[in-house]
């Protein structure tokens, strides 16, 4: 049973399952030994679950900010996964990680927040292995979102994705089989 803060409940109460759902498509095509990266991963809402449901493998979470892998390389330890769990300071569209090294890509809530996030999802189909997954979740484009985004992010943010657009975005990069599903006000995207 995955554990949810009182904030992400009212969060997807509000907005939609979108990160519940991906976590249950990540943990449905997980296999020990896989290597699973976590774009974004902030203090780990996808890396740590990920990572107890491996026996083998790795999870490399990927973020800017050195506080928030600190503590994720803390939760980590502190919930006898710190095995599994890899943290790299990088961009998200330059993660200095090999080409076709990655089985498994996840995402949560990041795509909006990146200025260039073609360059993100390039970059993800670079280090993914040939017939490798990305799952991933973010803002659908409905009138909440883009009220939130309005008065709850910087100017620099994108605005919210449609399903056709979030589509388009995964197969400019050379993703195949993409599948983008609306959950209330999010979006889950499957290629």
């Amino acid at each position: 049973l995955l554990m949810v803060s009182p904030v992400r409940a009212v969060e997807e109460t509000l907005l939609g399952r979108s990160s519940a759902r991906l976590l249950e498509y990540a943990f449905s095509i997980l296999e020990d030994g896989l290597v699973v990266m976590d774009a974004g991963c902030g203090s780990g809402y996808l890396s740590l679950p990920i990572a107890s449901r491996l026996a083998s493998g790795k999870v490399l979470c990927v973020d800017l900010s050195q506080e928030m892998l600190d503590s994720l390389k803390k939760r980590a330890g502190g919930r006898a996964v710190g095995d599994r769990v890899e943290t790299v300071r990088a961009p998200v569209d330059c993660t200095g990680l090999d080409e076709s090294s990655v089985d498994l890509v996840v995402s949560n809530n990041l795509l909006h927040e990146l200025r260039e996030p073609a360059a993100a999802v390039a970059e993800w189909r670079r280090v993914l292995k040939p017939g490798g997954r990305i799952a991933l979740s973010d803002y659908r484009s409905t009138r909440l979102t883009r009220l939130i985004m309005k008065h709850g992010h910087g100017g620099e943010v994108n605005d919210p994705f449609d399903i056709e657009g979030l589509a388009s975005l995964l197969e400019e990069a050379g993703f195949e089989r993409v599948r983008v599903t609306p959950c209330r006000n999010k979006l889950l995207a499957l290629a």
